[in-house]
């Protein structure tokens, strides 16, 4: 058949139908490209129908029900366009996902629906490459969770966390935390709430300078279906807590040498400093007066 003809097949089919394909691309509004890839098929702009369509493809990655709508009108397309073998490249991809999948008769063409009977057949008798079953198909769960801005040292903190699971999965939420210095996470399994769930990190294990923490969702089998963090990445929490400064940065250091230097006036002063005698002992600070004149005085 000539590209022509094809068209012409196109227009009657589409007369009869444009109302139900219209319908059938408003079920997509987040992604708008196939609407438009439809409406151009509609139109016979098979060319800027199949490019509206493939740039729909790259935002339906992860969403197999656009897929299936997507590859269908690629299919139609092609075979306006006399491009059998992306036609049937297109509906092979199709029936990786939906193996099921028919043209209705009420709607498409017999040399339509026959085509795609012979790539079902083809693609049948080759093991279904491509195909994957449903349940690994099965989308993950959504953790959401709101990151305090800090906790407070010795006081247990409290997490809350909603779950999206659209298919059904989750069983349980847990928790994994770990004070600060320490390398191993301690599992934690969150409570269900009216809202969510919650759980509570105990106050003994709030300690400077940081908590972290990440969630995981878990199905019947104990596998993981979702998570917020890892033990990687976990969240942190910021644990602020009374630090040791320097000995030479403190206000109390410096306020002695102004001290010094102002009794002295124009005599020099010599500051000498060592650490204490032994562990946790303090450091000394002594400051020494002496006259430059006197041989020894300032030292040798």
């Amino acid at each position: 058949m000539n590209v022509r003809w094809r068209a012409a097949l196109g227009t009657t089919i589409l007369a009869a139908t444009f109302a139900a394909r219209a319908a059938r691309a408003q079920e997509f509004p987040e992604n708008p490209l196939i609407q438009q890839g439809v409406q151009l098929y509609n139109d016979l702009e098979f060319e800027a129908s199949v490019d509206a369509l493939q740039r729909a493809l790259v935002r339906a990655e992860h969403v197999p029900e656009q897929k299936v709508a997507i590859f269908k009108y690629l299919a139609l397309d092609y075979l306006v366009l006399g491009r059998q073998d992306d036609a049937r490249q297109a509906f092979r991809q199709l029936l990786a996902i939906e193996p099921e999948f028919r043209l209705d008769p009420a709607v498409f063409s017999p040399e339509h629906r026959e085509f795609l009977e012979g790539v079902r057949a083809e693609w049948e008798a080759q093991g279904r490459p491509g195909w994957v079953s449903p349940q690994s198909r099965l989308r993950p769960a959504t953790i959401d969770h709101q990151l305090p801005a800090e906790a407070t040292r010795g006081q247990s903190l409290e997490l809350q966390a909603t779950v999206e699971d659209p298919d059904g999965r989750v069983r349980r939420l847990v928790v994994a935390y770990r004070p600060a210095g320490d390398s191993a996470f301690v599992r934690l399994e969150a409570e269900r709430t009216p809202t969510g769930y919650a759980a509570t990190i105990p106050g003994d294990r709030i300690a400077p300078p940081v908590i972290e923490y990440y969630f995981e969702a878990i199905d019947d089998e104990n596998t993981v279906v979702g998570r917020k963090g890892d033990d990687r990445t976990p969240l942190r929490v910021p644990v602020p807590g009374e630090e040791t400064a320097a000995w030479y940065a403190s206000w109390w250091f410096w306020t002695i040498v102004g001290v010094g230097v102002a009794a002295a006036v124009a005599v020099p002063v010599g500051i000498i400093y060592g650490t204490g005698e032994g562990p946790g002992e303090p450091a000394t600070v002594t400051i020494v007066l002496c006259d430059p004149s006197v041989p020894g005085d300032c030292g040798p």
